[in-house]
């Protein structure tokens, strides 16, 4: 898609001062062009909830800030220890989601959401230049959500701080961030009996009986690291291209995860077809870890900046990964399991090439090289074809393989606990996915196959499973943004096929559709936008969730799905301010009571919200 050069930060005179971009990760992306438009669009600013975005879909439990899976196929990808806790991947944030702006005067963005139930949320973020070329970035969030059913209650909180800063003739750089995230739920485990709710049996919905009275989990994330950039070439002529020597970077990263799961009950009748529990007057797992990541780095960048249209780019380095990891203790005796070491080498290799401004091939991939999962690599490759060049085109092919070697993760390898404990032996698996697409800037439509041998997933008694076959998942998605004159749409639709569904179960078709229509108030200063959300998954057997483990596993008792969640919003927006009313699930208020996007545990009921989105200078 066609994109606009890249201009110094304090060029004020040559850009809308208004403008914010932003880069994730190190300073490289920022040179390559790999920046981001902050999103200011009307339509999208009623989507308040990290587990309910625009332009994806999630399975959830019965209010915002728990566990969540996404409806698309996901297969992780990343090797060598696992750090990430996927069941929260929207509210933890970590090393590869602090994002730096690009403002050309202080900017700060308020968004702010209350609902029923005391149910609030938060976020301010804040960047501005303290010093010539020394830009800071404070980020705070926090998601406040309790709910009508018995022990089910969520607060999420995280804040990050980062900095960025580089030399007047930008030969050297260097970018270093700090976060924290604290994540504190209620488990209920879902209600005890669909039909309670379903039947209309109790219709006091705060009285409904739950699987779990006295459990909650507490996850705390927290994070530091520096990456500096020096380069080996000197040059006086700011922004010039030409061939030189390249740079050399150097990044180290931390990272501890702690996780404690509580129950006052760990003899409740929902643990009963696992494994006998170790400690009958209480559980209390806990669990911890840290990682420390040292790399170096060249790569091909000099003193040029580039959008897509980089002619040669070429990086390679190495990095050393350490996890010290922390198991299960047992409370009475002070006994603690599972205690070790991980480490490893691993190789890193990228090149980019672009030709003839239209043709744009990339290629990336990693290797481990030593000790803990030694073997597994992952390699990726895009073709990207634009219809014209990049800069004035009738859209693109994208044509993406992806190809990885991966190991069993250490919770798939080996785990104990109060309730679960399990000691396995899996092969790695093999994971390989093709996709085509094209793009325009309104419309992504594409087809993807994705092919697994050795799939490692969570069977139906909430412990890894290995099958030892090949597994098939085919999937025809399209993601599009449509604006005609005061109409606007945007959504996602996807079809996704597995060729085994005692292994893997998903939704035939899922979708998310936001129909909005502008009407003007006051010509250049107010506008107003109802509209209406609407959210569908076919009928399946949707995977459980075992608040022990926060984890999904398979189940084959309960289908849920063909039912419609409606939405319905007007927002207004006044200079730089989106302000909007909802109200949500209206379908809700026909009394169908099949709303569950989780097995036993039903959605939230229909409310009315009431939110601000703003954007303030200076």
């Amino acid at each position: 898609m066609a994109g606009t050069t890249l201009l110094h930060e304090n060029d004020s005179t040559r850009v809308d001062s208004t403008l914010v971009k932003y880069f994730y990760n190190s300073l490289d992306n920022q040179q390559l062009g790999n920046v981001k438009i902050w999103d200011t669009t009307t339509l999208s600013a009623s989507f308040y909830d990290p587990t309910n975005p625009q332009y994806e879909y999630y399975q959830e439990l019965s209010n915002s800030g728990h566990a969540h899976k996404n409806f698309e196929f996901f297969f992780p990808t990343s090797i060598g220890f696992n750090n990430n806790l996927v069941s929260y991947d929207k509210f933890i944030v970590t090393k590869d989601k602090v994002l730096y702006p690009i403002v050309y005067q202080p900017f700060t963005e308020i968004r702010y959401m209350m609902g029923s139930k005391k149910e609030q949320h938060l976020n301010v973020i804040f960047c501005r230049e303290f010093l010539p070329r020394f830009f800071l970035t404070l980020n705070f969030n926090i998601d406040y959500a309790p709910s009508v059913y018995q022990r089910s209650y969520a607060q999420n909180l995280y804040f990050i701080g980062n900095f960025r800063w580089n030399t007047k003739n930008e030969r050297y750089g260097v970018n270093g961030y700090y976060f924290t995230n604290k994540i504190e739920v209620y488990e209920n485990g879902g209600i005890t009996h669909d039909s309670i709710f379903v039947d209309l049996i109790e219709t006091d919905k705060t009285v409904i009986p739950v699987n779990l009275i006295g459990a909650s989990n507490l996850i705390k994330v927290s994070g530091f690291g520096i990456n500096n950039y020096f380069i080996l070439s000197n040059s006086d002529i700011k922004n010039q291209r030409k061939i030189g020597l390249g740079r050399i970077s150097y990044s180290f990263d931390y990272q501890r995860n702690r996780y404690l799961y509580k129950d006052s009950d760990p003899t409740s009748e929902f643990y009963a077809n696992y494994d006998q529990v170790l400690n009958q007057n209480e559980t209390f797992d806990s669990l911890s870890f840290y990682t420390i990541k040292n790399g170096i780095n060249w790569n091909s960048l000099s003193y040029g900046k580039y959008n897509n249209d980089i002619p040669f780019y070429l990086t390679f380095g190495v990095e050393h990964n350490f996890t010290r990891h922390n198991g299960y203790k047992d409370i009475a005796t002070e006994e603690q399991f599972a205690q070790a070491d991980f480490q490893n080498f691993r190789a890193k290799a990228g090149i980019i090439v672009n030709l003839f401004k239209s043709t744009r091939i990339t290629g990336k991939g990693e290797l481990i090289l030593s000790d803990y999962q030694a073997g597994d690599f992952i390699l990726d490759g895009q073709w990207k074809q634009f219809l014209g060049t990049y800069k004035k085109n009738y859209g693109a092919f994208v044509f993406d393989v992806n190809l990885s070697r991966k190991s069993a993760d250490w919770f798939e390898e080996a785990y104990y606990s109060n309730n679960f404990r399990w000691h396995n032996d899996f092969s790695p698996a093999t994971y390989l996915r093709l996709q085509g697409t094209y793009e325009t800037r309104w419309l992504s439509i594409g087809l993807k196959q994705t092919t697994i041998d050795h799939y490692i997933y969570f069977g139906d008694n909430a412990k890894p499973v290995q099958f030892t076959g090949t597994l098939n998942i085919t999937s025809a998605f399209a993601k599009f943004n449509i604006k005609l004159k005061h109409f606007e749409i945007g959504g996602i639709a996807s079809m996704q096929i597995a060729d085994n569904d005692d292994v893997i179960h998903l939704p035939l078709l899922y979708g998310k559709l936001k129909l909005g229509w502008n009407i003007n108030l006051v010509k250049g200063i107010s506008m107003m936008q109802p509209s209406l959300v609407i959210n569908y998954f076919t009928e399946y057997y949707a995977d459980a969730y075992m608040p022990a483990l926060r984890t999904y596993y398979l189940q084959n008792a309960v289908k849920i799905g063909n039912y419609p969640f409606l939405d319905l919003y007007i927002t207004f927006k006044v200079k730089r301010a989106n302000i909007f009313v909802g109200y949500t699930n209206i379908y809700s208020l026909s009394r169908d009571n099949r709303y569950f996007t989780t097995p036993h545990y039903p959605m939230r009921d229909s409310k009315l919200i009431f939110g601000v989105k703003w954007r303030l200078y200076k």
